[in-house]
């Protein structure tokens, strides 16, 4: 972001206000009043933000999740690593350095040694562009090449790296560069735990369990999603997370519980095929 979230969140209450008194005028005296009511909230809401972010998983972790609930690998489910070239805003390369870093994550678990150096190209290149090479640096990949056969050290040096650049973003008033990342890494994550059944089918109910497990961490990137105004595309993934939090939600998704829990499939199914179409539009 260009400004500070503190001041977007002051000039968005500016701009509320004008529109609620409609063409009359009124005293000025009330701006300012409300422009600081905006910004002690927003520095309450930035720390929630930080909060929330600290506590969500990253790409990487996320990617155990999917690998300890079980299916075998599938190359076909991963974003084309040829597909770079065509990310060209800052935006759309921030979310697939997510998708690549769940991708990574991904790959890794599997012991996919030379996938594994190609995800990671990919990752160190879109660092470089959308300007986090402090965190993803020659050390730190020299270090990943070190450890490309060593799969748990690696995915704490890749856990390390994400998680520095979140501090980075935070620290440099670039949260939604931050929560775009973190989205990317989960929708991919996502996709391929609804699409690790056999054959590429859609997976047994213990995946779909663990799927509707997630409903809390979408529920924090959609609440730090809305905190951030001033960019249209981190509106929009919030507003297709947001309809897909909707439906992980339903009465009767989840049928018992314990050990002896099952999911309503076609619900279910809902949801595989949201998860489908944002996955869809995060990587075109």
């Amino acid at each position: 972001m260009n400004k500070t979230i503190k001041q977007t969140f002051g000039t968005l209450a500016i701009t509320g206000l004008l529109w609620s008194c409609g063409s009359g005028d009124k005293p000025a005296v009330q701006e300012e009043v409300k422009v600081e009511v905006a910004q002690e909230m927003t520095e309450a809401d930035l720390a929630e933000a930080d909060a929330m972010i600290k506590n969500m998983p990253s790409p990487i972790e996320m990617a155990i999740l999917v690998k300890h609930a079980g299916g075998e690998y599938n190359s076909g489910l991963l974003n084309d690593v040829k597909r770079i070239d065509q990310y060209v805003t800052n935006g759309k390369k921030t979310i697939n350095m997510g998708v690549y870093s769940a991708d990574v994550g991904y790959t890794s678990l599997y012991k996919q040694t030379q996938e594994t150096v190609f995800f990671l190209n990919n990752v160190r290149k879109l660092s470089d562009d959308i300007g986090l090479s402090d965190a993803f640096d020659q050390s730190m990949f020299e270090r990943v090449e070190s450890n490309i056969e060593n799969r748990d050290s690696l995915l704490h040096i890749l856990s390390g790296a994400y998680d520095l650049a979140n501090e980075y973003l935070k620290d440099n008033n670039r949260m939604n560069t931050s929560v775009l990342m973190i989205a990317g890494g989960w929708i991919e994550s996502m996709y391929l735990a609804a699409n690790l059944g056999a054959d590429g089918d859609r997976p047994q109910d213990i995946i779909s369990l663990r799927l509707l497990e997630q409903e809390v961490v979408l529920g924090k990137i959609v609440t730090t999603m809305k905190m951030i105004d001033d960019d249209p595309l981190v509106t929009e993934f919030a507003q297709k997370l947001e309809a897909l939090s909707k439906i992980l939600v339903q009465k009767e998704i989840q049928i018992g519980n314990g050990e002896d829990a099952t999911v309503d499939q076609a619900k279910m199914n809902e949801v595989f095929e949201m998860i489908d179409q944002i996955r869809a539009w995060a990587v075109a």
